[in-house]
Parts: C-alpha cells; structure tokens; sequence
C-alpha cells in the first residue's frame, strides 16, 4: 500500500523524466552528420586551455566516424543528459520521500502504521529507486535503432554498461537525497541542502586542480568514452582494487546513504 501511494506520487515526474530524456537524445543525433561535418572544420577546441575540453573536441572529431560518433554518444546521452536530468529527477523525487509527509501531516500516520520502519522505509525507496534509474536504461536502449538510420552503430553491451553506471550515480544522489529528507522536516530545505552540494561538486569539477575530488569525476567524458569504446570492461567497472571501480564506489555510497536514512528513520519520533 505504501509502495503504491509513492508511484502515485511520483508516476508524473516519472513520465516527464522520459520524454525530457528521449526529447534531449534524439535531435542531437539525429543532427549529427551536419554537426561531424562542422566538428571536421572546426578548430574552437583547440584554442580551448582546459585539457578534458580539448579531449572531448578530438573525441567528437576523430577522423574515424564511427569512433567519433561513440564520442558523440558518451558526451550527449551520459555526459550531459544522464548527469543532468536524472541528478535532477533523484533530487526532486527524494525531497519529498519524508519532508512532504511531515509538511502534510502524515509523517506521524505512517510511522503508527502497523509496519516496521525498515519495511516503510523500502517500500518509499523501492518505487523511487525504479523511476530513477529504469528511464535511462530503456531511453538509450531506443538509440541503437536511430544510430541504425544514420548508419552507424552502437555496440549494445557497453551501450548498457555505461547506462548502468550512470543510472547508479542517479540512484546515489536518490538515496542522499532520502537521507537528508529524513533529517530535515521542510521540503524546501532539503532541496536547497542538496542542490547545494550539486552546485557545489560541480564547481569542484570545473576546478582543474580539485576535480578528482569531484563526484561528477565519476561520470564525465573520461569515464563514459573508453566504457563506450570497449577499454573499459565490467570488471574494471566494478573492482576497486584491479581497475578504477568507479561504479562499485558509487553503490557503496548508495548503500551508506540508504543505511544512514534508515537509522534516522528509526530514531524519528512520532
């Protein structure tokens, strides 16, 4: 029942979550023979300073189409799309996860239900967790197809590889998100905590010096690119002590996340 409730609440972002994302994926390539043909004749990028700036400008113009169109892909669908709007859906799906119930007087209602707090705490997660993170997987799913029309292709088994990956960063920022809604009572509050720490990770990457400290260090062009590419396999994804393991990282911080929401829960009075 509780489950049901919160894919009430949330089935209209949900559905806006995915045409935003299929809005944003599919003029960029569809436009992509002219936009190769202008990258070849371009030299903007190499008057550029910042070093993962001119990366991305010799990947996206690589003379190997193919190659440069995996470039396309990693910077348009992940990069840009993925990082912005699914850190945007976690965020606003998750501030409302508990500091709406307190603002409508509900809190007090469910926490009396005749539930455990780690079952009510899963069943407002478990919805959220499948809006943020399914949308990405089955959006750039639909791009192989139109790859397919600009004949070139896209090889499917890193396509969903990097799509996991940036579906795991969006669940991670859900489950920070949760966790601060479980703190603060005023849903306002916990969207500005957060987007604060967004703006602020963000300012962090476009610091040269600084950006390893950046979260968004996880899921820029760097990363996504040789996922794309091939040189990045599972196991490197998911081993942190072999390869980068970036992606075991990030479900390491879901599961801090998830764990701190949970004992704040159960410390919460009615």
């Amino acid at each position: 029942m509780i489950a049901g409730k919160t894919w009430r609440e949330v089935r209209v972002i949900a559905l806006a979550y995915v045409i935003i994302l299929e809005m944003l994926a599919v003029p960029v390539l569809l436009l992509w023979p002219d936009i190769y043909a202008d990258l070849q004749r371009s030299t903007l990028f190499q008057a550029i300073n910042w070093d993962w700036l001119k990366r991305i400008g010799s990947g996206v113009s690589n003379s190997n189409e193919q190659i440069a169109y995996l470039n396309w892909c990693s910077v348009m669908l992940f990069f840009r799309s993925t990082n912005l709007v699914g850190t945007a859906a976690a965020v606003l799906i998750g501030t409302g996860l508990f500091a709406r119930e307190r603002e409508s007087n509900t809190f007090e209602f469910l926490l009396a239900r005749p539930v455990s707090r780690s079952s009510l705490l899963w069943q407002k997660f478990w919805p959220c967790a499948l809006v943020v993170t399914i949308p990405i997987i089955l959006v750039n799913a639909t791009v192989v197809p139109l790859s397919w029309s600009l004949e070139l292709d896209l090889p499917k088994w890193e396509l969903f590889l990097a799509s996991v990956h940036a579906a795991v960063f969006a669940l991670a920022f859900l489950t920070l998100t949760m966790y601060v809604s479980t703190v603060v009572r005023v849903q306002a509050h916990v969207a500005s905590i957060v987007g604060a720490f967004a703006i602020l990770q963000i300012g962090m990457y476009l610091t040269q010096r600084i950006r390893p400290y950046s979260l968004f260090r996880l899921v820029d062009f760097d990363w996504y690119g040789p996922i794309m590419s091939g040189n990045t396999p599972a196991w490197q994804m998911f081993n942190p002590i072999h390869g980068p393991g970036f992606t075991t990282y990030l479900l390491m911080g879901v599961v801090l996340c998830y764990f701190l929401s949970w004992r704040a829960l159960r410390r919460t009075e009615p």
